[in-house]
């Protein structure tokens, strides 16, 4: 059988790495727990997740259980805060758990720093030594994301720094906490003009989450968040738009990553989310990888949103 030459050779020359991805939306669970402002979640071990809540009383780490059904739908969760009192007012935002050192690196806005603690919640002192454009970021929009796999950590800003309009997406090494290499990627344009988000009573977007994949490759999820001003007629309105990308730094030479869609969804005034949170679960019985968004509710946002993962399966086999 003759194959056309070129393709033949165009496939033989892609990485392992540039497999097919497939998404399927599993569930959306409301979370019978506390209001919060939970931004950032890491699978620990078995059915424990870490979870980041800087307006805590204590230091804003949490640690969830999640039991799984072999459906991919979640069953009751359920919610602790650390004792350690670790430091608060950093405006914490996303967290990874390191299992070389066992122990939790934490994103935090406030200062645009990433710092280590230990599993009950205690610094240990040390931390990633952040690149000096990222630490002057814009206002509100510093660290929102962290991810890590095998010695390597990613993180970047919300939106672009002042002055640039591409994403610096920064590396960093396990070994000594020092930065690798920066990469520059674009964020998808606001869906929403301008003019309506000047008049909103709140607007948002950007960069919220990054989930490391087993085969080196990063999960980019952005978000766009909407509500405008009003009665209830206006509320109707509001929406979130999440897109889910994938781009693969350790194998991408280009001055611009590329990036390929996974999936978009939008939640609305019913079932209004605003996802900060990814990390990787467990595999369902079919091989599939889940994965978890957690929902920022801005303690309630009043009766607006609610606590919410959303489960979906990663076909990557």
């Amino acid at each position: 059988m003759k194959f056309p030459l070129l393709p033949l050779l165009l496939l033989l020359s892609l990485p392992l790495q540039a497999q097919e991805l497939s998404v399927e939306h599993i569930r959306q669970h409301p979370l019978q727990i506390a209001h919060g402002q939970y931004s950032g979640i890491t699978h620990v071990s078995e059915d424990i997740y870490a979870v980041v809540h800087d307006k805590a009383v204590g230091g804003g780490i949490f640690f969830f259980t999640i039991g799984f059904n072999a459906d991919g739908t979640i069953g009751p969760v359920t919610a602790f805060e650390t004792d350690a009192g670790g430091p608060k007012g950093r405006d914490n935002e996303d967290i990874v758990y390191v299992p070389e050192t066992q122990t939790l690196f934490v994103a935090a806005e406030g200062d645009q720093s990433i710092r280590e603690y230990y599993l009950n919640g205690a610094p240990t002192g040390r931390q990633l030594r952040i690149p000096a454009p990222l630490l002057s970021p814009k206002a509100n929009a510093g660290f929102e994301s962290l991810a890590y796999r095998d010695g390597t950590f990613w993180t970047t800003t919300e939106s672009p720094i002042p002055g640039e309009t591409l994403h610096r997406l920064q590396s960093f090494r396990l070994s000594d906490l020092s930065p690798g290499k920066t990469y520059y990627y674009r964020a998808d344009e606001p869906s929403v003009p301008a003019s309506e988000v000047a008049a909103a009573q709140a607007y948002v977007i950007g960069i919220s989450a990054l989930t490391a994949l087993p085969d080196g490759r990063l999960l980019v999820l952005e978000r766009e968040v909407y509500v405008p001003k009003g009665g209830l007629l206006d509320m109707l309105k509001s929406f979130t738009r999440c897109s889910l990308f994938v781009t693969d730094p350790l194998h991408d030479d280009s001055r611009e990553l590329r990036k390929t869609l996974l999936t978009t969804f939008y939640t609305t005034f019913m079932n209004m989310a605003n996802f900060e949170g990814m990390c990787l679960g467990p595999l369902l019985p079919d091989g599939r990888q889940t994965l978890l968004l957690l929902a920022d509710s801005q303690d309630g946002s009043q009766g607006l949103t609610a606590e919410y993962i959303r489960v979906l399966a990663l076909d990557i086999r």
